[in-house]
C-alpha cells in the first residue's frame, strides 16, 4: 500500500481536529459511518473503540476506511477540509494500545474517566494514509 503523508495545514488541521467522520464498508457494500474522537501521531490517526461495534466488524472484513475533517462557514469564505483513505489496523493490547490510549487520553481528558480504553472490552485503530485530498476557500 502507498503511504500518503500528511504535512504543512492539512497535518495542523488533523492534528487539532476535536471530531472527524469516520467511514467503514459493512458487507453488503453500504457505507458505515460513525463520529470519532481522533488524535494523530508521526503521521498515522488514531482512534479509540469498542470491541464489538459495526465499525470493528467492518474493518475486520475490509480493512479500507475513510474519514472526513472540514470546518464549514456559511459564507464559504473559509470553508475547509481533509479527506484521507487508508488502511485501518485494529490493537487491543501492547505498545501500540498504550501509547494510542495515553495519546487520546492527554487530547481528550474527559475519555479515560467517562470511556476508558481497557483492552478488556476496547480497542485503538490506526488508519495509515494512502491518500489524502484537501479543500481550503
Amino acid at each position: 500500500m502507498k503511504r500518503a503523508r500528511l504535512v504543512g495545514w492539512k497535518k495542523t488541521f488533523l492534528t487539532r481536529a476535536r471530531v472527524i467522520r469516520f467511514a467503514t464498508t459493512n458487507g453488503d457494500g453500504t457505507v458505515h459511518v460513525v463520529p470519532v474522537c481522533p488524535v494523530m501521531d508521526g503521521g498515522v490517526i488514531y482512534i479509540g473503540s469498542d470491541k464489538s461495534g459495526r465499525k470493528m466488524t467492518n474493518i475486520r472484513r475490509r480493512p479500507r476506511v475513510g474519514l472526513v475533517a472540514d470546518h464549514y462557514v456559511d459564507t464559504w469564505k473559509g470553508l475547509r477540509g481533509v479527506a484521507v483513505a487508508g488502511r485501518a489496523d485494529v490493537f487491543t493490547a501492547g505498545a501500540v494500545f498504550e501509547r494510542a490510549r495515553r495519546l487520546l487520553y492527554r487530547k481528550y481528558p474527559q475519555y479515560e474517566r467517562v470511556a476508558a480504553l481497557d483492552p478488556s472490552d476496547s480497542a485503538v485503530i490506526r488508519v495509515t494514509p494512502s491518500e489524502v485530498m484537501s479543500w481550503r476557500y
